[in-house]
């Protein structure tokens, strides 16, 4: 509860949740929400009249960090967005409108046209309309399992809610995991273009113009869509209504990013790990870097003797860099906390999105950058931990690489570049490899 997770609300699952109270009031609450604002950016006629002032003040993009939802890092405050994100919104919608497209869907899919609409940007709109059923729905989730709650005033629509123990003042509010997505598909550029592909206008178009919509930058890509889309009223309406059939939720049981694994790991017995870890006599870097050290290897014990890497595979596809971060980040706190060890294990430094960040108070910091074998391990090593360990003021880092397969030659290179410093009397990072190979089961090998 005191960092994000990295889902996001898509308003265009919000049909198809099968959540009561998202069913009976959620998608009426949204689509009056998204009607009203079309509607009066349909009356206006420039932007100093009242309908666009209406439409702005009734298009709320706030951060809403009670959900914990975003790109947070290691906080839930976020950070504002500029005035101008909502005028280009209701721009391009008013330029939507005036094409003869009035589908209140086409401010869900902003994303697709607009640059700097990103999946934070959508799904805290979402939340803003959604709040009062949100609350509603969180209100009734604590009082059937008893949890402590208080009232959190007119905002909340007075509902009774927990409140965050780590943002004292404020509630937490609970989203339906069916309206939740990794990305939003109106962002998400690989779902996106298999969809949009598949209309034979746009398709057609997109291909005079830049020769495929696979190429580019997501900024070029958002141009490609948005110039074959307003072409033509056509065009248009097969777009939005293409991309408002497509959405599906985060896939739980695949689970590529380990968000359940993660509370599952968090939520399990940890007598497993008790004995693992003895507290330090004193707190010191020495002691602190002995105790990283010690929990790495511990991992390393559990992901390659004790059947732990079967968590980081999703049948024969390796799950994401974050799921083996997440589960690493799991596994150290409640060894941590089973064995006494007073150790803060954080998730953002102020150079950049270091993995974690081990600190005992102001006796030293210790960084530890994870990365997949099949990803950027040598920029990884040379550029980035080196840079947030500046950022941190620290010259302890570890740098983990957890082997799923296609290594390569880049364990060979970094562990290269890491003897030339040495040699040079440069401080380097510790290299701790990781088998997560997918073996075969037990049972199977009799």
């Amino acid at each position: 509860m005191n960092s994000d997770t990295r889902l996001f609300i898509d308003p265009l699952l919000i049909v198809k949740s099968k959540n009561i109270l998202i069913k009976a009031k959620g998608r009426s609450t949204l689509e009056q929400a998204l009607t009203n604002v079309v509607g009066l950016i349909d009356m206006s006629q420039n932007e100093s009249d009242a309908p666009w002032k209406g439409a702005y003040k009734a298009l709320n993009l706030s951060e809403r960090s009670e959900t914990g939802l975003g790109y947070g890092g290691a906080s839930t405050t976020g950070s504002s967005r500029p005035p101008e994100l909502r005028h280009k919104i209701l721009t391009t919608a008013k330029e939507i409108i005036m094409l003869g497209e009035k589908n209140p869907a086409m401010i869900s899919l902003m994303g697709l046209f607009e640059e700097g609409v990103g999946p934070d940007t959508l799904s805290d709109m979402t939340t803003n309309f959604l709040l009062p059923i949100l609350c509603e729905i969180t209100e009734g989730f604590a009082k059937a399992n008893n949890l402590p709650v208080k009232k959190f005033g007119s905002v909340y629509s007075n509902r009774l809610l927990p409140e965050n123990p780590f943002a004292p003042g404020k509630p937490v509010v609970l989203v339906p995991r069916d309206i939740l997505r990794d990305l939003p598909l109106a962002t998400d550029w690989a779902d996106v273009s298999k969809v949009v592909m598949e209309i034979d206008e746009i398709r057609d178009a997109v291909n005079a113009m830049f020769g495929g919509i696979i190429a580019g930058t997501v900024k070029e890509k958002k141009e490609q869509i948005r110039k074959a889309a307003f072409e033509s009223p056509k065009n248009l309406r097969a777009v939005i209504d293409a991309v408002s059939l497509a959405s599906e939720s985060y896939d739980e049981k695949a689970d590529f990013d380990g968000l359940y694994q993660f509370r599952d790991a968090l939520s399990s017995d940890p007598s497993r790990f008790m004995g693992m870890l003895r507290p330090a006599s004193v707190k010191s870097a020495e002691t602190l870097t002995a105790l990283v050290f010690q929990m790495i290897g511990q991992f390393k014990e559990l992901v390659e003797a004790n059947n732990m890497w079967e968590l980081l595979w999703y049948g024969d596809v390796p799950r994401n860099e974050r799921a083996s971060q997440l589960l690493f980040f799991a596994v150290c706190t409640v060894m941590c906390a089973i064995n006494g060890v007073d150790i803060s294990p954080e998730t953002n430094s102020g150079g950049g999105p270091v993995d974690f960040k081990f600190s005992t108070g102001f006796h030293g910091r210790v960084l530890v950058e994870m990365k997949l074998s099949k990803g950027t391990v040598e920029s990884g090593y040379n550029k980035q931990l080196e840079a947030y360990k500046a950022a941190a003021q620290t010259r302890l880092g570890m740098f983990v690489i957890i082997d799923v397969g296609r290594m390569g030659r880049k364990l060979v290179k970094i562990r290269k570049a890491k003897a030339e410093a040495d040699a040079r009397g440069e401080p380097t990072s510790e290299i701790i490899v990781i088998n997560a190979i997918r073996q075969i089961s037990a049972s199977k090998r009799r």
